[in-house]
Parts: structure tokens; C-alpha cells; sequence
């Protein structure tokens, strides 16, 4: 959210204006002046797709900043070595080692996670899409809603 912010704050009005911009020069052009209202609504699915891509990265991009500056202390809390700095436990399940970078006041949770075995790849359901009957259960009490592949066999996930 300290990303999305500001940026759906300086673009929203960027839009707007531009929109404006646009129907005064189509109204010299003869098209009615209702463009100066409906000109700006039509930036708003644009809009709405730079803030979901924002908000995306905006969950994404902490974690692999996590995982590439401190990679060492990652590797060391695999093999029992202490957590890695900003991590706020550990769960296993298996081959699979999750820490924990948030966790929700409503029990969801994201976490950066190993799995050796690549198969968490395909937990691609951001925004709601489908999660693999298999994946979707792979640590105790939490159900997988999404990752993304940081690294190798390293993901970002979130779980409800």
C-alpha cells in the first residue's frame, strides 16, 4: 500500500486532465461538450488496471527484495540456522518451508516460501483465479491463495 498510493494518487488526476484535455480539443473539433464529463470516465478502467498491476507489485516486490538482499540467512534458516531479518516464524510441511513476512489480524497470512519441488508454481490465482486442489491445502490450517516465482525454487505467496 506505501506504493499504490502515491502512485494511483499522481496518475488518477494525470488522467483526468489529460481526459479534459482531450474532449476540449474535440469539442473545437465540433463534438459535443458532454465529452468533458465522459473523457474522464473512460481513463477510469485504465486507471483501474494501473492501480491492480500496482497494488500486485506492491505484494511482490518487498518479498523479492527480502529474499535478494539477505539470500544467505534464507538458506541458513533451511537447514535450522536462525530466521532471516523481517521473517515472523517459520511453518514446514514437508519438502516446503514458508517464513512468514505478514501476517493478517484475520488470520491470512503471505510468506516467502522454498519448495524444492516447483509444484507451488502452480498456485497462479491472483485475483481470484483457479489453485490447484493439491496446493491448496500444503500447510497446516491455511488454504493457498496465490504465489509468484521469485527466484528458482523460491515464491512469494499469500494464504487465507
Amino acid at each position: 500500500m506505501l506504493i499504490v498510493v502515491p502512485v494511483f494518487t499522481i496518475l488518477w488526476p494525470a488522467l483526468v486532465l489529460d481526459g479534459a484535455l482531450q474532449a476540449w480539443r474535440l469539442r473545437s473539433a465540433g463534438i459535443p461538450a458532454l465529452l468533458l464529463v465522459l473523457m474522464p470516465m473512460v481513463t477510469l478502467p485504465f486507471a483501474a488496471f494501473a492501480a491492480n498491476h500496482a497494488l500486485y507489485w506492491s505484494h511482490v516486490a518487498p518479498s523479492w527484495l527480502m529474499l535478494r538482499s539477505d539470500r544467505a540467512a534464507f538458506d541458513a534458516g533451511l537447514t535450522g540456522g536462525p530466521l532471516p531479518t523481517g521473517t515472523g516464524g517459520m511453518v514446514r510441511a514437508g519438502s516446503r518451508t514458508a517464513f512468514r513476512t505478514i501476517i493478517g489480524f484475520d488470520g491470512d497470512w503471505a510468506a516467502i516460501v522454498h519448495d524444492p519441488t516447483d509444484r507451488i508454481a502452480a498456485a497462479r490465482g491472483w485475483n481470484g483465479g483457479p489453485v490447484a486442489a493439491d496446493i491448496r491445502r500444503i500447510f497446516p490450517n491455511s488454504q493457498t491463495i496465490w504465489c509468484q516465482r521469485l527466484d528458482s525454487h523460491w515464491f512469494h505467496c499469500q494464504f487465507g
